[in-house]
C-alpha cells in the first residue's frame, strides 16, 4: 500500500512538471557585426507632433575604426545642425563620417563640411558591443517580420534596438532624456542589408573638411521638467 501511494505521488509529480510552462532565459544582447551596410526610414517626433521623416544609409567598419551615417533629405538630425556652416539647405542630404579620433559633418551636395566633435565628446565609431547588460524587451513584427528587442540607457537617450533571430537590424529608437523628450526612429530596409567588405571611399574625408565647425557639437545637457 504505501508502495502504491509512493508511485502516485510521483506520478502526480510528473504531471504537474510536464504541464508548468517552461520558463526560459530571455536572449543575450547581441553584438553588432564587425562590418555592415543597410539603409532605413528615418523619423522624429516630439509627442505625437512630426519634425522630420527622410530616408538614409548606415555603412559600419569597426575593424579599419570608421562609419559613415547618411541623413538625406528632410533630414533634421542633431549632429548635422546647428554646426554654423553657410547652408543653402540645411536639411539637405548630410553624411556624419566618424574614425577613431574624429567626427565630421559633411554636406555633399554643397560642399560643405567640418569637424563636429571628437573622441572627448564621445564622437566616435560606436562598439560593436554597445548593447552589453541590455535589457531584454520580448518579440515584435515590425515590417513583417519577427524581431527581438533590447533597451539600454545611453548617454543621452534611452535606445531601443530590434533585429530578427539571424541578426538583421529591424529597428533603432532613442527616446532623449532631456525635455521636451523627442523620440528618433530608425526603421530599417530589411532586404538592403549587407555584411562584408565595404569600399573605403565611402568613408573618406574630403580634403575641404578641414576645419572645425564654427558651432562644435556639445554633448546636451540634461534637464528635466
Amino acid at each position: 500500500m504505501a508502495a502504491n501511494i509512493v508511485t502516485l505521488i510521483w506520478w502526480l509529480l510528473e504531471v504537474v512538471s510536464l504541464t508548468q510552462p517552461l520558463i526560459l532565459a530571455p536572449p543575450q544582447p547581441p553584438s553588432w557585426p564587425e562590418t555592415f551596410s543597410v539603409s532605413f526610414q528615418e523619423e522624429q517626433h516630439i509627442s505625437i507632433l512630426p519634425v522630420s521623416k527622410n530616408t538614409g544609409a548606415w555603412y559600419y567598419d569597426f575593424g579599419n575604426g570608421k562609419a559613415r551615417f547618411d541623413h538625406l533629405q528632410g533630414q533634421k538630425d542633431n549632429f548635422c545642425s546647428g554646426r554654423g556652416l553657410q547652408l543653402k539647405d540645411s536639411r539637405g542630404d548630410c553624411h556624419l563620417l566618424f574614425n577613431t579620433t574624429d567626427m565630421h559633418v559633411h554636406y555633399p551636395r554643397e560642399q560643405q563640411c567640418c569637424r563636429a566633435c571628437g573622441a572627448a565628446e564621445g564622437c566616435t565609431v560606436l562598439k560593436p558591443t554597445w548593447l552589453a547588460g541590455a535589457k531584454y524587451l520580448g518579440k515584435e513584427n515590425i515590417s513583417g517580420m519577427v524581431c527581438h528587442g533590447w533597451e539600454t540607457q545611453g548617454a543621452a537617450a534611452m535606445d531601443r534596438w530590434y533585429q530578427t533571430e539571424d541578426g538583421t537590424p529591424c529597428r533603432y529608437s532613442e527616446r532623449i532624456s532631456y525635455w521636451p523628450h523627442p523620440v528618433h526612429t530608425i526603421t530599417f530596409n530589411i532586404s538592403t542589408y549587407r555584411l562584408g567588405p565595404i569600399p573605403t571611399s565611402v568613408f573618406d574625408v574630403p580634403e575641404y573638411c578641414s576645419r572645425a565647425c564654427p558651432s562644435p557639437w556639445t554633448p546636451p545637457v540634461k534637464m528635466e521638467y
